[in-house]
């Protein structure tokens, strides 16, 4: 566990910035009526994971001199992409339960009404009310949604890794017809 000491801490910093980000759309009221500002905040929780991944990736390759192989930094980015899901989703369902309930049926209802004044008929939005509902659903909120941010996260984790490896001068220097370390 200690190994990942750093990549447990920026995972759990990049909690603590999604968290505080929801915090701060709850109070400029935009999980209430008109969640039009509140869309973007995908965008913004995408840029904070990719900075969570970023910085252990970084810490780890500081804590090898400099170093760091694409398996280690894919290692680091996963780990903190993980603990960051997770924590996400707990505070996700304690927002939704405790916070503010019925905030994401609010914002179903509203992005219902978008879609319909679009020109969607009510027969076309079943798949989307499921989506809706089940999003409200505890274990979507700890586990699957969490899930399906580390699957997402692996790409992100992956290309931080790869931006940011640095192999060794001696691994530049080997035959082309060597086995991979």
């Amino acid at each position: 566990m200690m190994r990942f000491k750093s990549e447990i801490g920026f995972g759990v910093l990049t909690a603590l910035g999604l968290a505080a980000w929801t915090l701060l759309a709850w109070q400029l009221g935009w999980h209430e009526r008109d969640f039009t500002n509140a869309q973007h905040g995908k965008k913004v929780a995408l840029v904070l994971t990719v900075a969570g991944i970023w910085l252990a990736v970084r810490a780890r390759r500081g804590r090898q001199d400099g170093w760091i192989n694409f398996a280690e930094g894919f290692e680091s980015a996963l780990v903190a992409c993980a603990v960051a899901a997770f924590l996400n989703g707990a505070f996700t369902a304690f927002y939704s339960r405790v916070l503010n309930p019925g905030w994401l049926q609010r914002g179903w209802e509203w992005q219902k009404a978008a879609l319909i004044a679009g020109g969607a008929k009510e027969r076309d939005l079943h798949r989307p009310e499921a989506i809706a509902t089940a999003s409200q659903e505890l274990l979507f909120q700890l586990l699957m949604d969490p899930i399906g941010k580390v699957l997402v996260g692996l790409a992100l984790a992956a290309a931080v890794a790869g931006l940011l490896r640095r192999k060794r001068p001696e691994e530049d220097s080997e035959p082309v017809n060597s086995p991979a370390r």
